[in-house]
């Protein structure tokens, strides 16, 4: 799949849906599930700090009735990725800045955190195997 250069740009934009969907999992939670269904490996494993979420339908959700459930909207930015690839293998490191409308309240809470991920490549391409998410506020 080209250079390493090219695949830790697809790995990136991988991450950058993620990112999106998990987004949208907010305000249009149907759009979110399509835009997840072709992230995920077969043997996905999630750790947001409150157990362990097995597989790409537990993830998504995760991600389209506990996120749409608080918040209005949500925005992730992602910052000083850090992508190692190792044949079929990769990890990648980003530090994360969350904004998002509460529901119940209207406030704005800021989440800052680190993402720390494994991927793997699939005869369909890049896909998330691991996301272990390490809040710090």
């Amino acid at each position: 799949m080209g250079d390493q250069a090219d695949q830790a740009l697809a790995i990136a934009n991988l991450k950058a849906r993620y990112c999106a969907a998990a987004d949208l999992s907010a305000s249009n939670p149907d759009q979110a599930r399509r835009l997840l269904a072709d992230i995920f490996a077969d043997n996905f494993v999630g750790d947001y700090g409150a157990g362990l979420l097995h597989g790409g339908q537990a993830i998504t959700d995760f991600l389209c009735t506990a996120i749409s459930a608080n918040s209005l909207w949500m925005i992730h930015m992602l910052h000083s990725p850090r992508i190692a690839i190792d044949g079929d293998r990769a990890t990648g490191d980003w530090t994360v800045l969350g904004h998002m409308k509460r529901r119940a309240t209207g406030a704005i809470d800021s989440v800052v955190g680190r993402y720390s991920d494994i991927f793997r490549l699939t005869p369909t391409g890049w896909r998330i195997e691991r996301v272990t998410f390490t809040r710090l506020q």
